[in-house]
């Protein structure tokens, strides 16, 4: 461990100094975020003795997001993003894409660092194994299944109603009842619960009922164009069974391929004239998903122009104790931090790496990644009982969706999940040893 920590080290001076300094070129700063992937990945894994847990599963997506783009670009240049017009990737040449590709890098060192010393204090404190009583299992079964059932009658509401398609492309559904509904947002919170609730309470032959109804839930979105909807439950659902024992394997690696190379290619292939139909129309490039996941680098080049040409300044903290200010004063009329942004590059989303950053400049992103990489990996190694470990997945989801998008909606999405766990952990009822 200590080795690893070291290099860590070595790795996240290299970045600080280059970024300090201001000598950094793409060329250069691709280099080393080339060996910044390989370590992070290796040293986690290994901290984690083959498992791919929670913490693994937001490291992966925070990866994907702040480099899917950029290293297929430095490798096969512009002809790798073909399927992108001239305007939307005007931003590669910004000159301030080498300090935003370095600030990703400063960011996942910075989370695998803390994640390393969390696990080091926290190591012998981890007892989840599936020990934990019938009925313990049993409920947080149900309580899945509820969730995963509202989810479907709330799309089935729709449907009937004929707001909504249960076929159609990604933009019917963007126009849809379903999607335009005040009520979607929980809808998807309570399928990101529902799916980590299912996941932790038992495998997929003990509760086959429960994964054909996720499935079916799954295909709804999909057939929709919806990928993320689905991914950062089933992402989540992976670090989860990590965190219970099983380990990576042939099989799961598989698995994650076909997902990465087949199937989220095939939906944003045809996302735009619907599957139905058109499967055969299919054009699947192997780089599609980590480009289209790694676009939300553009975001980070933009608010760095945007803070050089002086267009806003730094927020000091207010894009993170608003949102938790509004959240317990409804009585009041809220501001919101980042609203000016969010006009300017509306449809974009955003990431936590440039939203730490617009916080407190370097400070910001090292703070934010050390504390969620210090936090996560001490919940997931103290999590004593099925349902605690089903809280924490959940918020897991939370943070990988709060990845490619404003932090804004943190506060209130764990609001929710809170409460869920509390009244699930309340409820008292006796099962029987055969639950569906």
């Amino acid at each position: 461990m200590r080795k690893m920590t070291i290099l860590l080290f070595i790795e996240w001076l290299l970045c600080m100094v280059t970024y300090l300094l201001g000598d950094y070129t793409f060329d250069k700063v691709c280099i080393l975020t080339i060996i910044t992937i390989i370590l992070v990945i290796w040293v986690s894994i290994k901290a984690d003795k083959g498992h791919f847990t929670l913490t693994s599963s937001l490291l992966v997506y925070t990866i994907a997001t702040q480099f899917g783009l950029v290293i297929p670009y430095f490798f096969f240049g512009r002809d790798i993003l073909s399927q992108y017009h001239d305007y939307t990737l005007s931003f590669l040449e910004n000159g301030t894409l080498p300090k935003a590709v370095l600030l990703g890098n400063i960011a996942v060192i910075t989370f695998v660092f803390m994640k390393l010393y969390s696990k080091n204090k926290y190591r012998k404190k981890r007892i989840i194994k599936r020990n934990q009583k019938v009925n313990d299992e049993s409920k947080v079964y149900m309580a899945g299944i509820v969730m995963l059932l509202i989810v479907g009658f709330y799309f089935m509401f729709h449907i009937l109603l004929g707001g909504t398609r249960l076929i159609s492309t990604y933009e019917a559904f963007m126009n849809s009842s379903a999607y335009k509904s005040p009520l979607y947002s929980y809808i998807l919170i309570f399928f990101y619960s529902g799916s980590i609730y299912l996941a932790s309470s038992g495998t997929i032959k003990e509760h086959k009922s429960g994964w054909i109804l996720w499935i079916i839930l799954v295909l709804i979105f999909a057939l929709n164009g919806n990928k993320g909807e689905f991914m950062y439950a089933l992402l989540a659902v992976m670090g989860l069974k990590g965190i219970q024992g099983q380990k990576l394997s042939f099989k799961i690696l598989m698995f994650m391929s076909a997902i990465l190379f087949l199937i989220i290619p095939t939906i944003t292939s045809l996302r735009n004239m619907g599957i139905a139909g058109n499967l055969s129309s299919a054009q699947i490039n192997f780089f599609d998903a980590f480009s289209e996941m790694g676009m939300q680098i553009r975001t980070s080049v933009y608010v760095l122009d945007d803070l050089d040409k002086g267009v806003y300044g730094y927020l000091y903290g207010k894009s993170y104790f608003l949102p938790i200010f509004n959240l317990i004063t409804p009585f009041l009329n809220h501001t919101t931090a980042t609203s000016l942004i969010r006009s300017t590059y509306k449809g974009y989303g955003f990431n936590q790496v440039i939203e730490s950053y617009l916080n407190f400049n370097i400070i910001g992103t090292i703070i934010y990644f050390g504390i969620i990489g210090y936090f996560l990996t001490k919940w997931e190694n103290t999590a004593k009982d099925t349902l605690k470990l089903a809280y924490i997945g959940s918020i897991t989801c939370i943070l990988i969706n709060a990845t490619r998008n404003y932090f804004a909606f943190v506060p209130g999405q764990i609001c929710v999940i809170t409460v869920i766990y509390i009244l699930v952990k309340k409820v008292r009822i006796k099962f029987s040893d055969k639950i569906l």
